[in-house]
């Protein structure tokens, strides 16, 4: 893997992770602001496992920290995916050759010669 690629991976994974923490300790902040009974329907909301009636009675009566607990998963969902995209990304390259050393196919004794 080519150093520009590995480092560029390696600044993506951190700022995800940092990214991630930043968020995960703003969701604690708004859990604790809107209590966990309402945090449990927030979440049961956001992952759509409500009732078209019980979903229009929690949207009915969302305040600002509701909302932006909700944003905060989504944001929070998005920086692990992206973690998670450079870790992969990371493992690809890393498994192929460099561009410093030849294929395989070209590090092949001629044929015939022994």
């Amino acid at each position: 893997m080519g150093d520009e690629i590995q480092q560029f991976l390696t600044e993506m994974a951190r700022g995800a992770d940092a990214t991630t923490q930043e968020l995960e300790r703003e969701e604690a902040r708004l859990r604790a602001l809107v209590g966990q009974e309402r945090a449990g329907e927030l979440k049961q909301l956001w992952a759509n496992e409500l009732d078209p009636a019980d979903e229009e009675d929690i949207k009915r009566y969302m305040d600002w920290n509701d909302k932006e607990l909700i944003w905060t998963w989504s944001r929070l969902e998005r920086s692990r995916e992206r973690r998670a995209a450079a870790g992969r990304a990371y493992m690809i390259h890393s498994q192929q050759p460099s561009a410093s050393v030849p294929p395989r196919e070209t590090m092949r004794k001629p044929r015939g010669r022994d």
